[in-house]
């Protein structure tokens, strides 16, 4: 019997055994990092305590097409006579879990990151101004699930 003959009867039962990932390694990363709808942060979240410009609403919504999670967020702050309300605006996963939406507005672009907990959502929101004379903030807050 050929050496070669004899290195695959040897070879291929152990990789038989072994169950490699023959797919592509792309298609074996979207397998591993996979997330399946509902997100924990999808939902409706408030804040009935904000102050003047701070969270007092988040809604997040998420929907699963082909094995690919679509999400899109909006944001509501306190304002006066009613609070300003930022349209909706696709958002994005994080690596380490949670979402992310940057929200552009006239006078400056806020970026809220989110990860829910239980009943609860905790949001960092980082508020960068157009006006280069002012400096960017930094907030956190924590909203909770709003009951329907």
């Amino acid at each position: 019997m050929p050496a070669q003959a004899l290195v695959l009867l040897l070879i291929v039962p152990l990789l038989l055994l072994s169950g490699p990932d023959l797919r592509p390694p792309a298609a074996a990363a979207q397998t591993a990092t996979r997330v399946y709808c509902p997100l924990p942060e999808e939902g409706i979240w408030v804040d009935k305590a904000a102050k003047w410009q701070e969270l007092t609403r988040l809604e997040v919504e998420a929907t699963c097409v082909d094995d690919r999670v679509q999400v899109r967020a909006r944001a509501f702050m306190r304002c006066s006579p009613r609070d300003c309300k930022w349209g909706w605006t696709e958002a994005e996963l994080r690596p380490g879990g949670g979402v992310r939406v940057r929200l552009e507005g006239f006078f400056g672009t806020r970026d809220i990151k989110m990860r829910a907990f239980g009943d609860n959502i905790e949001a960092d929101v980082l508020v960068v101004p157009h006006d280069p004379l002012q400096q960017e903030e930094l907030t956190s807050h924590i909203l909770k699930r709003a009951r329907r």
